[in-house]
């Protein structure tokens, strides 16, 4: 038989029980402010143009009706600016232009696009970023909503324009 009488013991037990427990919300603690930590060095980069770099230079994409081309290039370290246009095969003919910007205001980036069919110039808040992904949204404008550019390997990279009800399209891109 034991020296320590039973209260001792459940004492003692208690004492190692809170000790196990406390060690528990440290270590959750510890991993919940490495994850708030890391995910906010993740999105830190839609603050500025500088990780949608990749976006410049001179894309296409085209099947038997349409080709399509946009372009980015640097006009300074809080501006690119981009065009766009759809050349229908059938027409023999532009079809469609766009012009197009990416300003970094206030740690903010947006998108801003004059097409034809508006008369003034949209814009589109980037709302998320990765290393290659990009999302554009503004939710006030009828369509699109979203736009959203994601890069893949052999200098590809696809664009989704989204609206209401799945209403939406996507181009697939390559570097020229």
């Amino acid at each position: 038989m034991s020296d320590i009488s039973y209260a001792a013991q459940l004492s003692i037990l208690m004492r190692m029980t809170k000790g196990v427990v406390f060690m528990f919300k440290v270590v959750s603690l510890v991993t919940l402010l490495c994850f708030a930590y890391h995910t906010q060095a993740q999105t830190k980069t839609c603050d500025s143009l500088e990780s949608l770099a990749w976006l410049l230079g001179n894309w296409s994409a085209h099947n038997s009706k349409l080709k399509i081309d946009e372009s980015w290039g640097k006009i300074s370290n809080q501006t690119f600016e981009g065009s766009g246009q759809t050349y229908s095969i059938k027409k023999d003919k532009i079809v469609s232009k766009e012009t197009l910007r990416l300003v970094e205001m206030s740690g903010e980036v947006f998108y801003i696009a004059k097409v034809s069919s508006n008369e003034l110039p949209v814009a589109f808040k980037l709302t998320f970023c990765t290393a290659d992904t990009l999302v554009f949204e503004n939710s006030k404008h009828d369509f699109p909503k979203k736009l959203r550019y994601q890069r893949f390997a052999n200098n590809k990279m696809t664009v989704s324009v989204s609206g209401d009800n799945g209403k939406g399209f996507s181009i697939d891109f390559i570097s020229n």
